[in-house]
């Protein structure tokens, strides 16, 4: 329970803004993530290329890199180079992605704890949601990086249907921020 209490408290103050756009994308990204915090958006990052099994969000099975999966590779067109680069952008990228991610729970996990605190103090709080907000935007910032050093390694064409891949196993889920 106390896990979903920033989520709540997050849903809350998007409610209560709603009226702007980017509040409205906030609580968006908020309700896909509501069944698991940070976990949860990992496990939607299917540029991630993770080899893990089914989760929660409803993938089963493991996860294929699109760039070495020899049946996406000539799905998408991926030659032997453009593969060898794209991984070379994941191998640098994706273990300060998973830190990023790991500080992030941290972070969203105190920020539980002092909300469940009948003595919690506000401002404390506050802080604290910022600090949950600057690592959310931090790993947003390393991932959506990621992204764009893999795309200039692609075609355009190439660039079109990795998103039609993604969108399809997504099942429409993100926003359009995420696209």
């Amino acid at each position: 329970m106390a896990r979903h209490l920033p989520w709540a408290f997050a849903l809350l103050i998007c409610l209560s803004s709603s009226t702007n756009g980017r509040a409205a994308e906030f609580c968006d990204t908020i309700q896909q993530r509501a069944g698991g915090g940070p976990a949860a958006a990992k496990s939607g990052n299917d540029q991630r290329g993770d080899e893990k099994g089914g989760d929660s969000s409803g993938h089963q099975g493991p996860r294929r890199k699109w760039w070495s999966d020899p049946q996406l590779r000539a799905e998408l067109g991926i030659t032997d180079q453009q593969s060898k680069l794209v991984e070379q952008v994941w191998q640098k990228s994706a273990p300060k992605l998973r830190e990023a991610w790991a500080q992030l729970e941290k972070l969203e996990e105190a920020l539980s704890q002092m909300l469940a605190r009948d003595d919690a103090d506000e401002a404390a709080i506050v802080a604290q949601i910022e600090r949950v907000e600057a690592a959310r935007a931090e790993g947003n910032t390393r991932r959506t990086l990621m992204i764009y050093r893999m795309n200039k390694v692609l075609t355009p064409d190439q660039r079109t249907k990795v998103k039609a891949m993604m969108e399809r196993r997504d099942g429409g889920r993100r926003g359009p921020a995420s696209r």
